[in-house]
Formats: structure tokens, C-alpha cells, sequence
């Protein structure tokens, strides 16, 4: 079978990179020395990059997302994966996935998706962020380090086949 045709269009990194917050706790680092991807079967190679903006403009499909990425945390907190995608020219983009109540998660109730595959791009990193309840977070605006926020980068080779299960 040609996995070209796949939903993932054989898109995966061979170097993954180290994903942490910017100095401003707003911006993403991706940092590595240098990147290498597998983009729909063509091998590219890339600088990593520094303080890289974040912001998301085509999450309507996602329920409870406005359609720019934020959401706010319900009783119980929230918890969300950010899927953190290069395109062949370097280009950053991000895709939320679905938000799950923390403390169904935590009791093994409710799983954590991955966003879905993006055609033409690699998933290098994904970002989970948690909210305490009545928090809001906003990719690209609040702080990753905010009160009622709490982080954690996850560095990919691609997107992994099953959700997060805590």
C-alpha cells in the first residue's frame, strides 16, 4: 500500500526537537540544531527556530473552541493537546485538539486526543496545556506559565495512533 495516501501522507520527523517556552512565556522555542522531516515522502531539512509566535486560526471544527484556539476550563479543570506542525518551507502552524475535563482524565475516564494529521505537514511537538476551572488560555496571548495554567511540551516524532490515557 503506497502510505503516501494515508491520512498522515507519510509526514514524520527524524530528529525530534525540544519544545519549551519562549523568555515572554507566550511564544514557543523549538530547538534543536537541525531539523530533518520526512513532508509527504520528500526529505527536508530546516533550521531549528527560536521564539516562534503560536496562534490558531482554523479550529472551528472543534467544539468549544471559538475558532482561534483558546477554551476555559470547566468545573473539574480542562486539558487540551496543541499540535505543533512545520510545513516543507518551515512555516509553524498549530491545531488544537478536542478539550477533555482534567479530573475525568485523571480518574481514567476520558481520554486525550491528538489533533488530527495535517496534509502537507509534519507534527514536530505538541503542547498540553491543563486549566484550573474558570481559567482561560488563549494560544499566542496568555502566558504558559499563567496562574491556573499548567504546560508540558511533548516532543514528537509524529502524531501518535492513540490518545493520551492520563
Amino acid at each position: 500500500m503506497d502510505n503516501l495516501q494515508l491520512s498522515q501522507g507519510g509526514n514524520f520527523n527524524l530528529v525530534s526537537p525540544a519544545l519549551a517556552a519562549a523568555a515572554s512565556n507566550i511564544n514557543l522555542n523549538v530547538a534543536v540544531g537541525t531539523l530533518a522531516h520526512i513532508i509527504d515522502g520528500v526529505f527536508v531539512t530546516r533550521a531549528a527556530n527560536a521564539s516562534i509566535a503560536w496562534t490558531i486560526s482554523e479550529n472551528t471544527d472543534v467544539s468549544g473552541d471559538p475558532g482561534n484556539g483558546s477554551f476555559t476550563g470547566a468545573v473539574g479543570g480542562s486539558t487540551r493537546l496543541y499540535g505543533i506542525f512545520y510545513n516543507a518551507a518551515g512555516a509553524l502552524t498549530a491545531k488544537g485538539g478536542p478539550i477533555v475535563n482534567t479530573a475525568q482524565l485523571a480518574a481514567g475516564v476520558a481520554p486525550l486526543h491528538f489533533p488530527p494529521p495535517q496534509r502537507n505537514r509534519v507534527c514536530c511537538g505538541a503542547v498540553r496545556i491543563a486549566l484550573t476551572a474558570s481559567t482561560t488560555f488563549v494560544p499566542g496571548v496568555t502566558a504558559q506559565n499563567a496562574a491556573g495554567v499548567t504546560t508540558t511540551y511533548l516532543a514528537l516524532f509524529s502524531i501518535p495512533a492513540e490518545p493520551l490515557r492520563v
